[in-house]
């Protein structure tokens, strides 16, 4: 079972899906769901980590990573099948669309987290190393000054 989405969250957006329409009556069809929500979780995580601190608990999970997950698993589930074409199939494939550009506007920062109460969760404080603030020492960074300085060379020379 998932974190972010269960199979039964996804049966209820795939009705008729299954077979029985249970969970409980159709293993093989709740064993696709099952692999298409982790596959899910797991591009969902690897958005989310580069602001948020991972795992979040089940009680503490932002409700728009949840129906993230269930539009993403949603589309996964059926894309292979006879119902890609139809009304249903449209909607999950817009549905996933939408997620996409949700959860890149999550990692840029331009999509908050919240959760149900309406509390933002904090973003990483932990910075990455980058040479975005990196300040060259003595200029050697740059290639006109790879070439040895006449005097230093003799300064080189000088203490041998």
């Amino acid at each position: 079972m998932g974190v972010y989405a269960t199979t039964t969250s996804i049966s209820e957006l795939l009705p008729q899906y299954l077979s029985g329409n249970t969970t409980t009556s159709d293993t093989a069809g709740v064993n696709i769901f099952s692999r298409h929500v982790d596959r899910a979780e797991g591009i969902i995580n690897s958005y989310v980590a580069a602001r948020y601190s991972l795992p979040f608990t089940t009680t503490a999970v932002p409700v728009i990573l949840r129906a993230i997950a269930e539009d993403i698993a949603g589309w996964m589930s059926i894309r292979g099948t006879m119902l890609q074409n139809s009304p249903l199939g449209r909607e999950r494939e817009q549905a996933f669309d939408r997620a996409w550009e949700n959860l890149k506007d999550i990692q840029k920062g331009e999509l908050k987290l919240t959760l149900t109460d309406g509390s933002e969760i904090a973003t990483r404080t932990a910075r990455f190393l980058t040479s975005t603030d990196y300040t060259p020492i003595i200029h050697l960074d740059d290639p006109i000054n790879w070439s040895i300085d006449i005097d230093q060379a003799r300064d080189i020379a000088a203490d041998r």
